[in-house]
């Protein structure tokens, strides 16, 4: 509960002290959030330090300045500790072609529950439209029929997605604890094989490199399609986490630093049974592994501050015990 009460402060607030000319939406499936106002080296490598994160169609940022172009932003969506000591919205520089400034935010009602929606041009989903949008994009709808919905874009316009794509958020808030762990599992799984990409928040696309997630994202948007909004990284994820002695499936498993026991600087999801889901590396593809395999041992043995390879094994959980939610 405290949790969500501090989230909402932290977007009420970060709102209100904003002018309305500051406040922007994100125009574009997916937008590069980087450490600098510069943009990816084109046939650089994958592991790219100034990637900080990336931005899904629709999100909120409020911009700070303006440079040749680019903008320095709060991710609003996306709250952080670790740069600055204090919780905001993750900072960094995305292209101003990339923004729709806004008098105010609109509030979503759907969330993108397949990897990615293909957008049409009609209710009858007759006349394909170029946008498609990622797994965990929010959107504010319209209009829908029998068989879609219609979703109004940042520049005003309206597009519409197969009513399957996108759940409705008022409906995913209802959901039991033992269907909200079921959602988050399913999410995950829909990574499995994709690649990871460092500072990655979008599924893989071959027609687009610059696609994957990274551990905490995956996460974050697997949370996302259960209507749930988590920190960005690993570090800030285990801050907000309750901490739990025998996770559950869609509960977290941190592990440190090796050199410091406090810094988290790895997550992974637990499934159903004894496995794990997690993005572990560059190079790497997400993968569904078991906890003897990963971790040495079965979860039920395994104490939270126990060891691995010199790194710290913590749980974490932002949902109810459904064993005894009587779901």
């Amino acid at each position: 509960m405290r949790f969500w009460v501090g989230l909402m402060l932290f977007v009420l607030t970060g709102c209100a002290s904003a002018r309305s000319s500051d406040l922007a939406l994100v125009r574009v499936p997916v937008a590069d959030l980087r450490s600098t106002p510069a943009a990816r080296a084109q046939g650089g490598s994958i592991h790219d330090d100034a990637q900080e994160s990336q931005l899904l169609f629709g999100e909120h940022v409020r911009i700070l300045e303006q440079r040749g172009g680019w903008a320095r932003v709060a991710a609003l969506e996306q709250a952080e500790f670790s740069h600055n000591s204090r919780w905001e919205g993750y900072p960094g520089w995305v292209p101003l072609s990339v923004l729709s400034p806004v008098r105010a935010f609109p509030k979503p009602s759907l969330v993108v529950v397949h990897s990615w929606a293909r957008a049409w041009q009609d209710a009858a989903l007759s006349k394909p439209h170029s946008l498609r949008l990622p797994i965990g994009t929010q959107l504010t709808a319209v209009s829908s029929t029998t068989r879609a919905w219609g979703v109004r874009t940042p520049d005003g316009s309206v597009v519409w997605l197969d009513r399957d794509a996108a759940h409705m958020l008022a409906k995913q808030a209802s959901l039991t604890p033992e269907e909200r762990r079921s959602t988050i599992v399913d999410a995950a799984k829909t990574f499995i094989g994709m690649q990871y990409l460092w500072g990655g928040r979008s599924p893989h696309l071959a027609s687009v490199p610059t696609t994957g997630v990274d551990c905490s994202s995956l996460v974050g948007l697997a949370y996302r399609t259960a209507g749930m909004q988590l920190p960005r990284d690993a570090h800030e994820q285990a801050m907000r986490a309750r901490p739990v002695k025998s996770p559950q499936p869609a509960d977290l498993i941190f592990l440190s630093a090796k050199d410091n026991p406090r810094r988290i600087v790895h997550v992974m999801l637990v499934d159903k049974g004894d496995d794990l889901i997690e993005a572990p590396g560059t190079g790497l593809a997400v993968r569904r592994i078991s906890s003897r395999e990963r971790l040495g041992a079965a979860l039920a043995q395994i104490k939270p501050g126990s060891t691995v390879d010199g790194q710290t094994v913590t749980f974490g959980s932002y949902l109810p015990d459904s064993s005894r939610s009587g779901s």
